[in-house]
């Protein structure tokens, strides 16, 4: 069989049933760790809320937040069913707006002359569930997106939907 240009030469010693198998590989990492990201994001809305008495008054906030969520963990099925326009809003809109708005806060509190001994001293459990969740987010929002990144196109990897 006669290779044209658009099909792609696999890697060294590499299959094409390898390759598939390593695509879905990549894709089933990114999934999971897309869920965990958004896991992680709710626990920390729960941790900010914390103890639940002012909940009627955030409860616009609460609602705009679960909507947002709602609509990420959409795209996060459509990509898991292979839909590249929902890996390319999930790189874009997780991986570079999400993000920055995870690091802003604590960008802004370091060159604020960030004091590291009263943060911890003053740290309790709503606190560290915040600090916890917030860095369990981005670890897995880095691995995901990575995880996408690395991927080939099903087009050009050969793969149908």
């Amino acid at each position: 069989m006669e290779r044209t240009s658009r099909q792609i030469e696999p890697s060294f010693g590499q299959t094409d049933g390898d390759e598939q198998q390593d695509a879905w590989t990549r894709r089933r990492l990114a999934v999971m760790a897309l869920f965990t990201a958004l896991a992680a994001g709710i626990v920390e809305m729960a941790a900010h809320l914390w103890p639940f008495d002012a909940l009627a008054d955030n409860a616009g906030a609460v609602s705009i937040r679960l909507a947002v969520y709602a609509v990420v963990a959409l795209f996060i099925v459509q990509f898991a069913r292979g839909r590249e326009w929902a890996r390319l809003f999930l790189i874009v809109g997780l991986g570079v707006v999400g993000t920055a708005s995870l690091l802003v806060e604590p960008a802004m509190w370091l060159f604020d002359g960030a004091d590291f001994d009263a943060y911890f001293g003053a740290l309790d459990g709503p606190g560290a569930v915040i600090l916890v969740s917030r860095l369990v987010h981005l670890v897995a929002v880095v691995v995901g997106v990575a995880a996408m990144l690395t991927m080939r196109p099903r087009k050009a990897a050969g793969i149908s939907e």
